[in-house]
């Protein structure tokens, strides 16, 4: 079965975002367990805009896919969990 180009290229644009978003989250976590505190909005959506994009790919391409966004979602509960640990110590330090 051939792939049309279209696909080939919703796919790549897939992986790039699933990159960039994974970057950024990463770095958050960084920049929160320094003490940073970051601001998500719009971070949900673009997670969402991800999920459609991938729900149009044929079933081959999102297979390729399902490592980063195992990593992705692994790398926000632990965004998540940097995030709580800071808010708790700064409830305890009040």
């Amino acid at each position: 079965m051939t792939m049309s180009t279209n696909a080939a290229a919703d796919s790549q644009e897939v992986a790039d975002r699933l990159k960039q978003v994974t970057d950024y989250v990463k770095d958050c976590d960084r920049r929160v367990s320094r003490g940073e505190v970051m601001d998500l909005q719009g971070l949900d959506k673009t997670v969402m805009e991800i999920c459609d994009a991938m729900a149009q790919l044929p079933e081959e391409e999102t297979e390729k896919h399902e490592a980063a966004m195992s990593a992705l979602i692994k790398d926000l509960e632990t965004l998540a969990k940097s995030m709580k640990a800071q808010q708790d110590m700064e409830d305890g330090e009040e």
